[in-house]
């Protein structure tokens, strides 16, 4: 079986959030199962082509939006541990080259993006043709790939290298739907009658690229199985899209998102200050004083509960509540690192809070990679209040690091973190999403902090396995569904 994945980040190399981390991650593992896996994706501005080894493997790819010719080069990293897994990217400066995955430096979403993703598609569908690759399964991901279930049924059909190919399409974040103006309809390169009022790709006068990839696909996935119920029954969970998930035939698919334990295990986390596991989780109190000097606080902070973040500053991940309750953190004396970028006004409100409280307080703007692993081994709890969250990862990965997350109950983060309820449980709930639901959780770890609740609850943690395997096998059942239907 042939599996092609087409995604606009993969990792390691680029990465936005949780769409890079799956399609990174995801594929590797299938193909150790025997499937065989090529990812197409596109070569952005910070592609190291010398620490990866990648080569250029195809000299020229031509396809057209509207009236322009776009050339595509194509080069490919072949997987030294694995031959059924290859990445191979899409070469454009002008496009891809210049550029990073979605926005600028400045944090401004490309106003060319509508180009740039039916680029992707319609190069990456060329280039299986010049491959001559008869893929059995094309796996899409979210809005930026969604067309190409509608261009293999459209444009696409008849030819014989798609004669067998079936299309799965995984909503990672919903709410991106890749909207744009109906003036746009040129560079689609698809039937007038797909852009008429109701039809698949008209969404209230402009064009959703994701309604029409939902319509298209044989397979659509999420990556939860609570959050599969929500958009399915919720029209703010949808953002709008529940009546058109409600008519396909077959109702989406959760399949929870994995962990790569090789990558986020505090056994062998090279960006530690000091190892540990299960058994040696006293030890974790020495990456907490290391992180604490390293901040300059006195390392007799120790004592105080530590809470971490490290998330995109967007709405969506619960940041107007984060903003409300820090103060009582700090007011506590408890103390908090976030770490991340996004919306300027809650960059500039971190920075004010943490002038307000700078030996309580820190926010570091951007992404640090070691910092990220850091953060998760030296705090005590993690804090992640989203409005909702399809699946997250950041939760898993401070399960494993014995740190105890504090999540808003809904989507990925109700089927990873069991509430404590005196005697079990691997983490701090809450619900609803408001301000005084997420005081009393905060209230609750401190009540618990350094208690043998919180000492179980933390070995509790590390226990749980979200190791992709258990995903990937629930994803080789749609596929093999799918090329026997």
């Amino acid at each position: 079986m042939q599996v092609i994945f087409i995604a606009a980040e993969v990792y390691p190399f680029s990465k936005v959030g949780g769409l890079g981390d799956v399609v990174g991650a995801l594929p590797p593992v299938l193909a150790r199962s025997g499937i065989e896996i090529v990812v197409i994706t596109p070569a952005y501005c910070n592609l190291d082509r010398v620490k990866f080894g990648i080569q250029p493997c195809v000299a020229n790819i031509q396809v057209t939006a509207g009236d322009a010719i776009l050339q595509f080069t194509v080069s490919c990293w072949l997987d030294p541990k694995n031959a059924r897994y290859s990445v191979y990217f899409l070469e454009n400066e002008t496009l891809f080259g210049s550029r990073n995955v979605y926005c600028d430096d400045r944090g401004l979403v490309y106003p060319d993006n509508t180009l740039r993703f039916i680029a992707l598609q319609k190069a990456a569908l060329q280039l299986i043709l010049s491959q001559n690759w008869q893929p059995n399964i094309v796996h899409c991901h979210d809005h930026h790939t969604a067309l190409v279930p509608i261009y293999l049924k459209t444009v696409n059909t008849g030819q014989s290298n798609f004669a067998s190919t079936r299309t799965v399409l995984t909503l990672h974040n919903i709410a991106y739907q890749g909207l744009t103006e109906m003036d746009a309809k040129p560079l689609f390169g698809l039937p007038d009658d797909l852009f008429a009022p109701l039809q698949p790709l008209e969404w209230y006068g402009k064009i959703n690229p994701l309604k029409g990839g939902i319509l298209f696909a044989d397979e659509v996935t999420t990556v939860s199985p609570t959050h599969a119920s929500e958009i399915m029954t919720d029209e703010q969970f949808s953002a709008g899209l529940r009546e058109v998930l409600a008519s396909r035939p077959q109702p989406v698919k959760g399949i929870l998102n994995g962990v790569d334990y090789t990558y986020w295990n505090p056994e062998n986390d090279p960006m530690l200050f000091k190892n540990y596991s299960r058994s040696t989780i006293g030890e974790k109190v020495v990456n907490k004083r290391a992180l604490l000097r390293q901040l300059g606080w006195p390392t007799d902070y120790d004592t105080r509960p530590l809470f971490g973040m490290v998330s995109r500053l967007v709405e969506l991940k619960g940041i107007p509540l984060l903003l409300a309750v820090l103060p009582q953190i700090a007011e506590s004396g408890a103390t908090a690192i976030i770490l991340g970028s996004g919306q300027v006004e809650y960059e500039a409100a971190l920075a004010e809070l943490q002038a307000r409280f700078p030996t309580q307080l820190r926010f570091v703007p951007g992404y640090n990679e070691p910092l990220a692993h850091q953060i998760m081994a030296a705090a005590d709890y993690y804090l992640m209040p989203s409005r909702f969250e399809p699946c997250g990862l950041t939760q898993m990965y401070a399960l494993r690091y014995g740190t105890i997350p504090i999540v808003h109950h809904t989507g990925g983060l109700a089927d990873t973190v069991r509430d404590w309820d005196g005697r079990d449980g691997t983490g701090l709930t809450f619900a609803p999403y408001e301000v005084p639901a997420l005081q009393g959780a905060l209230e609750r770890a401190k009540a618990l902090y350094q208690t043998s609740a919180y000492e179980q609850m933390r070995l509790n943690a590390m226990e749980c396995d979200f190791s992709w395997e258990k995903s990937a096998a629930k994803y080789r059942e749609i596929y093999q569904r799918l090329c026997s239907a």
